[in-house]
């Protein structure tokens, strides 16, 4: 068994991160295993890089080894008529012996960490002591799940130990102009070739480029710590770890962080964050210190620098300010507040909030009084204040102090409200409007209402109202042809204004119903059924439906005039695959009608099963590369066909439409040795479907 005492130290540091994404590399359902490759141009040489998607093909490949193929396709501009294949790997390439190891592993933590994965006798993770915990129990039960991924995890860090895992490959028998194809894929037995399916990659010494600058490389820097961060998302296919650097010496020189290179262990599945982050602890605050990234590929080559940040460490805002005194005068108040003076150190500045409660919204009065300033005037107040001074210290850290209230004398009442005026409709509402008040202490408005002048009046709202509008309702089957209103103005000491002039409005005479309101409808088979709560007024009568087609200019055509309470109506005069604007109104005994309501709108379906299409068959052609379909279908009314395609293990997508005249289809968009499923259906005029019909054709 190979051992290292700094494995477990390790694995206890990534499990938390980490075994999620384990688990995460599960088989499921019949998703084929398959070799996935990536490749880089390092000076004169190809890099290659490998893993396979499954742990149980990872199991084979390390029992079997890889086989590396090359094909060279192209020698500069030209595109070889017959490729020239080589055989990389005269014998399958597997993981290195474990003894192989033990020297490796003992000068690199990843070496380590992959031995412990492919040749340990157990894989057992102890995390803080708690070893008989449930996480034990998880890694017992996924332990090929937890080797794969930390095997994998550790050869992506570092070429060396990806190669030491049989893992990776570099190609120093290229040319400059040529482009390869490799092909690397696992040496199975016969009986088992199919299990896995191979990966490849194409480039040649031509496809160098160089690497790219880490971006948006921000620091934030806090109490003897600063917070790094940097866009991972857009370089995550060029580097898997990053080295940081930093200097205390205005970057003359650099020295690199221990820990790193740093990795993003995992990924969350739903919003996963763009950004990578590092913390760093300093020495001390008030001190320029200076960082840079750089990324290092899956390859182990490391590119370029990242923009230089700087900043220092600043001690946070640790005392709190309070108000001590607040003095009242005919202009305003001021207000007088302490702080401590071993804390003006750490402070920036004041500010000064203002609520109109204790714990409500407090709004930003002075954004900027000096960290010297111990008073401040104030003015404009309103009847009741709430203000607060707030420290602000260097670090952007805030201190509140306790709220205190300032209410300033007043006796003066609002001015009395005016230009009251109003309407009345015909379903008895009112709606009042009169000129705003604008007092700065203002609260708002009381309303009265009587039915008689000479009645006493009685208040419509529960607490005073800021608006100079209200609605209000009326009774209008009364004898009483008027209704009379008054306004009251009150500020926020609740002094009252006097009451505004009366304001006498007529009822209305005529009352029509109340209009009906549609419920539920259906259309099928060449019909459309509607269903409706009929009028709530006494004196309803009738329910009159009205129908017109969509989009044209013609009036509304009378359906039927149905007494109450009937609430159903079956309308087949409608031409299939129309769409048609349904309204309703009601009318009183004294033929009094309502006012329409909001039309339905409404497309006549005919949803009768349809036939499926009686004959879809499929012709390969491999030397011309095409696959012929066609179909035979004698329903009259078909508007269109939909074809549907899915290459194997894949869901179906809309590939074509068709007219209704064609009946064939010729596909060149094919890849050789693939599975193809293809499904058509047909589309009538109505918007019924034909069911699928399905074939599947081997190509």
């Amino acid at each position: 068994m190979i051992k290292n005492k700094n494995i477990l130290v390790i694995i206890t540091l990534l499990i938390t991160s980490f075994s999620f994404k384990a688990f995460a590399q599960k088989e499921l359902g019949n998703v084929k295993a398959e070799v996935k490759v990536i490749a880089a141009v390092s000076e004169e040489k190809i890099l290659l890089r490998w893993g396979v998607t499954t742990p149980t093909a990872w199991k084979y490949a390390n029992r079997y080894g890889y086989i590396i193929e090359r094909k060279t396709i192209a020698v500069g501009e030209e595109i070889l008529a017959t490729p020239i294949i080589k055989e990389l790997t005269t014998i399958p390439l597997k993981p290195r012996p474990m003894m192989e190891w033990k020297e490796f592993s003992e000068e690199n933590n990843y070496a380590a960490i992959a031995a412990q994965a492919l040749y340990g006798e157990g894989f057992d993770i102890d995390m803080n002591n708690g070893g008989d915990g449930i996480l034990n129990i998880l890694n017992k039960a996924q332990e090929i799940e937890q080797r794969f991924a930390f095997a994998l995890y550790a050869a992506d860090q570092n070429f060396k130990v990806a190669e030491y895992s049989g893992l990776a490959y570099t190609d120093t028998s290229v040319k400059p102009k040529e482009r390869y194809l490799y092909t690397i894929r696992v040496a199975l037995p016969e009986e088992k070739k199919d299990l896995i399916k191979p990966g490849g990659a194409y480039l040649g010494i031509l496809d160098k480029k160089p690497l790219p600058k880490p971006q948006e490389f921000v620091g934030v820097f806090k109490d003897r710590t600063a917070i790094l961060s940097w866009n991972q998302a857009i370089l995550k296919k060029y580097y898997n770890s990053y080295v940081i650097e930093r200097s205390e010496d205005q970057g003359k020189t650099f020295s690199k962080l221990l820990g790193t290179p740093v990795a993003k262990l995992g990924e969350r599945e739903n919003n996963p964050s763009n950004r990578m982050m590092y913390i760093d602890s300093l020495f001390q605050n008030n001190k320029v210190y200076t960082y840079r990234i750089k990324g290092v590929s899956p390859f182990g080559i490391e590119g370029p620098y990242s923009n230089l940040v700087s900043g220092k460490g600043i001690t946070p805002l640790t005392f709190t300010p309070f108000i001590t005194d607040i003095n009242l005068d005919n202009q305003g108040a001021l207000l007088k507040w302490e702080f401590p003076s071993e804390g003006v150190s750490t402070l920036s500045k004041f500010k000064l909030l203002r609520s109109n409660t204790p714990k409500g919204k407090y709004l930003v009065v002075n954004d900027n009084i000096s960290k010297n300033q111990r008073s401040i005037k104030l003015t404009n107040l309103q009847a009741i204040n709430y203000f607060k001074i707030v420290g602000v210290g260097y670090d952007g850290g805030i201190r509140e102090s306790f709220p205190k209230m300032v209410q300033p004398d007043d006796i003066t009442p609002p001015e009395v409200p005016s230009m009251l005026n109003g309407t009345i409709d015909s379903l008895g509402v009112v709606r009042l409007n009169w000129k705003q008040n604008s007092e700065i202490d203002f609260l708002g408005y009381r309303v009265f209402k009587a039915n008689l002048k000479t009645d006493e009046f009685t208040q419509i709202t529960f607490e005073p109202i800021p608006s100079s509008t209200i609605i209000d309702t009326i009774n209008i089957k009364t004898l009483n042809k008027k209704i009379y209103y008054k306004v009251q103005a009150f500020d926020k000491r609740y002094n009252p204004s006097k009451f505004s002039t009366v304001l006498e409005l007529d009822r209305p005479d005529i009352v029509p119903p109340s209009a009906p309101v549609f419920t539920s409808f259906k259309s099928d088979k060449g019909t459309v059924a509607i269903e409706w709560v009929t009028s709530t007024s006494d004196d309803a009568a009738y329910t009159v439906i009205y129908r017109k087609e969509k989009m044209k200019k013609e009036p509304w055509q009378l359906i039927k005039r149905m007494p109450l309470p009937e609430n159903k109506l079956i309308d087949s005069s409608g031409t299939v695959g129309n769409t048609y604007l349904y309204t309703a109104l009601t009318e009183d005994t004294s033929g009094i009608e309502s006012k329409p309501i909001a039309p339905l709108k409404i497309t006549v379906l005919d949803n009768s099963p349809k036939p499926v299409i009686e004959k879809f068959t499929s012709y390969v052609n491999r030397e011309a590369r095409y696959i012929e379909l066609s179909w035979n279908y004698k329903q009259a009314k078909v508007k269109e066909f939909v074809l549907y395609k899915a290459e194997e293990g894949k869901n179906p997508t809309t590939y074509r439409m068709f007219k209704a005249s064609t009946n064939k289809f010729k596909d060149t968009n094919l890849l050789i040795n693939t599975k193809y499923t293809f499904l058509i259906q047909a589309i009538f005029e109505s918007g019924a479907k034909s069911p699928v019909k399905k074939i599947e054709v081997n190509y």
